[in-house]
């Protein structure tokens, strides 16, 4: 043992060919002042349960690169860890006492089997990284929007992952989020713009059909031949569809969008409606799962209440909510040769007048509407 890593006492065990935790290493005399242990690159599979009664004041676990393929439920015993590394192993699925580690910030999962992530994990208020490179998700659990001291989100390299939640772009502290190389259909329409610097979405995500303005300064154009880019777009049937005149696929928009309008038809358009008042009122009480499925909600109702607004108004001085219905207005920079897509979603014709006003030496409105029929290709 020796100190490093800001710990008092460190025990550094790797590249040693350890099929299971050696109990002779770590049960001796002074294991209590154990704070950092380095099991890297070993070929341990399973837990014994002496190690979660007697390790339960460690700060720090790397056991990257061993071959677990399942974390016992008394992982949750380890209250005191700040940081635990299961980077490279053969995990499928976590224990949801993994959300009882309220001291975690760093939770460093790469390289793994994982399909899904626990609810629970929104449980931890500390978590500052969350790192889950290569692994198989198909989607990512809304209450890690609970997280409020996430930094870095890390997704890339995740195939089935096809949408991220808006909240999680929202989280007060956000930075960092990355998530290349996915299969996402979509973008969110709203950003924490005060402390999220670095944006990564659009790397590999080719089924992507627009970015919305929000995320502008962190696009990087797709130049790509248009009938390499017509080949690889999809229209899975949840989403909303659009058709956008200058080019020839249909645009994906999020389903909760039931009213899109257009700030050029003539005539006013239809006053707001209730249920888009009333969500807009609710929308600031932080409502909970467990809170929403006591009072039987239909769920249409409780995922909208829980999600959180699609988007907020693109004009600056206004920015309002928007749930249900938004006036779309697409544009190009005038600048581009090509067509790279941009989205802006308003509350209203007369903020979408001002905003193109505004903007008319900079972008080139291109015109859109909705297909005759909702289409399944």
């Amino acid at each position: 043992m020796d100190g490093g890593g800001g710990y008092r006492n460190v025990m550094h065990l790797s590249y040693r060919d350890y099929r299971s935790v050696p109990e002779e290493e770590l049960r001796g005399e002074g294991n209590d002042e154990i704070e950092e242990i380095y099991l890297k690159e070993n070929l341990i599979r399973h837990f014994p349960d002496w190690f979660f009664v007697e390790m339960g004041h460690l700060r720090f676990l790397c056991l990257a690169g061993n071959v677990i393929d399942t974390l016992p439920p008394q992982i949750g015993r380890l209250v005191c860890l700040e940081t635990l590394d299961l980077s490279d192993n053969s995990l499928q699925c976590l224990p949801p006492s993994l959300g009882q580690l309220g001291r975690l910030s760093r939770l460093l999962l790469n390289g793994n089997l994982l399909t899904q992530l626990p609810p629970e994990l929104g449980r931890l208020q500390r978590l500052e990284v969350l790192e889950l490179r290569k692994n198989r998700l198909t989607g990512v659990p809304l209450e890690l929007g609970q997280c409020g001291a996430l930094q870095d989100l890390i997704l890339d390299d995740n195939p089935g992952l096809v949408s991220i939640p808006t909240c999680l772009f929202n989280l007060p502290r956000l930075c960092y989020v990355s998530a290349e190389r996915c299969n996402l259909f979509q973008l969110p329409f709203a950003i924490n713009t005060t402390t999220l610097q670095f944006l990564r979405l659009f790397g590999g995500n080719h089924s992507l059909t627009h970015c919305p303005l929000a995320l502008e300064r962190h696009a990087q154009p797709d130049y790509d031949a248009l009938a390499d880019r017509v080949r690889r777009i999809r229209n899975p049937p949840c989403y909303r569809k659009v058709q956008c005149l200058p080019v020839p696929y249909m645009l994906n928009f999020p389903a909760e969008l039931l009213t899109l309008k257009d700030h050029r038809s003539e005539g006013l358009h239809p006053p707001e409606t209730l249920l888009e008042t009333a969500l807009r009122a609710c929308a600031g009480y932080g409502f909970w799962a467990e809170e929403l499925a006591k009072i039987n909600l239909p769920k249409t109702l409780s995922d909208r209440l829980l999600y959180g607004p699609v988007a907020c108004c693109s004009s600056v001085p206004c920015g309002k909510t928007l749930f249900t219905e938004a006036v779309l207005v697409l544009v190009k920079r005038k600048e581009y040769a090509r067509n790279f897509l941009l989205s802006a979603l308003f509350c209203s014709k007369l903020c979408a007048d001002r905003w193109l006003q505004y903007s008319c030496d900079t972008y080139e409105e291109l015109a859109w509407r909705l297909p005759p029929v909702y289409s399944r290709d």
